[in-house]
């Protein structure tokens, strides 16, 4: 548990960083970070990076055998992948990126709360990532872009409710198993997981004066509609301490615009998810509550299952706040 006020900054994940960084042309990558002796040690170190050409064709089995190793190169413990890691970044020197090579550093620099895509020592940066391979390599390159290229300030969770706790001046990496849009099906139950991810928030807005704020300009585009959901349902339980911001993308400099978020207030939560399963579909008889604002807000009626379902608001708000289960 945060003992001083932190802000802590919430993304997804996506490749724009390896648009850059894979790039055949050594000119491309030079165009980005803006020297030629890093773009070629960059554009010589690709393979070392992410080499496409040796994935596992399944895409769970390339996924978990990339999270495995993340579990090694973020451990304390020196071993082989760590020292690998760690001398790739003395060549491509993830400290000298400038905060354009990537849609989530170019979000992170946009906040006027920050002005900077680097992590401060009073916050932290929680990154969802796409449950793939590259996806996950993706946010370990930009974790250390935003810590400088130190290793030691990087957390890596390969399940949202693991025990690793991440804190102040740190990037956590939240992997999301199933979070790769394969199957709606497996798509559905990461972001039903989300609401798992909520204890680590907790512990960081544990002061008062902490603030959460979400960025939703980029990453893993399909999952923003629940990262949205996911934010409105904290904003229930943390008032306008939570907020969330788009970059505005024709701005000169960039800067990040306020989304409105509606959510009921934490009062008027007790009950009002009671009956639904852990499935997000109503078990009960008659349909949920008759309160207006929360059918189609909170829960939708599927017509062609003659079912309530929650909305990913709704997914998210049953696992954040255990008294909307109870009764009203």
């Amino acid at each position: 548990m945060t003992d001083r006020p932190v802000t802590v900054h919430v993304a997804t994940v996506g490749l724009s960083l390896f648009d850059t960084l894979l790039a055949d042309s050594e000119e491309r990558i030079e165009d980005a970070v803006g020297d030629y002796d890093l773009a070629e040690e960059i554009h010589r170190a690709r393979d070392r990076i992410h080499d496409p050409n040796y994935e596992l064709p399944d895409r769970k089995d390339e996924a978990d055998r990339v999270s495995d190793r993340l579990v090694k190169e973020t451990s304390s413990d020196s071993g082989e992948a760590r020292e690998e890691l760690e001398d790739l970044l003395t060549a491509i020197r993830p400290d000298k990126w400038p905060s354009h090579i990537s849609a989530e550093l170019a979000s992170l620099a946009a906040d006027p709360a920050k002005a900077s895509h680097r992590v401060g020592e009073n916050e932290t940066v929680l990154l969802i990532a796409s449950d793939t391979g590259r996806g996950l390599r993706a946010a370990l390159f930009n974790a250390l872009a935003m810590t400088g290229g130190k290793v030691d300030r990087v957390d890596y969770l390969p399940e949202p409710e693991g025990r690793v706790e991440t804190g102040p001046g740190r990037v956590a990496i939240v992997r999301l198993p199933g979070l790769d849009a394969e199957q709606d099906k497996d798509f559905l139950g990461a972001m039903e997981r989300l609401g798992e991810f909520g204890g680590q928030i907790k512990n960081l807005m544990a002061d008062p004066r902490s603030t959460c704020r979400f960025h939703l300009s980029g990453g893993f585009r399909v999952a923003l509609p629940f990262l949205l959901g996911f934010a409105q349902a904290l904003r229930s339980l943390y008032g306008t301490r939570v907020t969330a911001h788009a970059q505005y993308e024709f701005s000169t400099p960039p800067r990040l615009i306020e989304l409105p978020l509606s959510s009921p207030r934490s009062d008027d939560l007790r009950g009002k998810l009671a009956r639904f399963g852990k499935d997000g579909y109503f078990t009960g008889k008659g349909r949920p509550s008759q309160d207006a604002v929360w059918s189609g807000f909170a829960y939708e009626w599927i017509k062609d299952q003659c079912l309530w379902r929650l909305t990913p608001f709704g997914m998210a708000l049953l696992k954040l706040a255990p008294e909307t289960r109870g009764e009203p």
